[in-house]
């Protein structure tokens, strides 16, 4: 009887090792699509931001703003980056 308990739990064990291991190979995978789909998202996050930027000096965004002209100057943004084809 003490016999068989103790097959059974080292066939449980290495039941589990067996699992982990074999496992491995997925979620490094998984792990490695996230890390590239932040990465792409980091990227295009960073495109825009330099696009604004220099839609904002193209556009003479500060300018028709620091006159009062919120909307033009939104207007105006807001087509340079279509323009650009940032916004869709």
């Amino acid at each position: 009887m003490n016999f068989l308990k103790t097959n059974i739990k080292i066939a449980i064990y290495f039941f589990c090792i067996g699992f982990l291991v074999s496992s491995l190979p997925f979620t490094l995978d998984i792990i490695e699509i996230r890390k590239v789909k932040r990465l792409k998202l980091l990227e295009k996050n960073f495109l825009k931001k330099e696009q604004e930027k220099i839609c904002k000096e193209k556009s003479k965004y500060d300018k028709f703003y620091q006159m009062g002209f919120q909307e033009i100057a939104k207007n105006r943004l807001i087509s340079c980056l279509e323009e650009s084809n940032l916004i869709k």
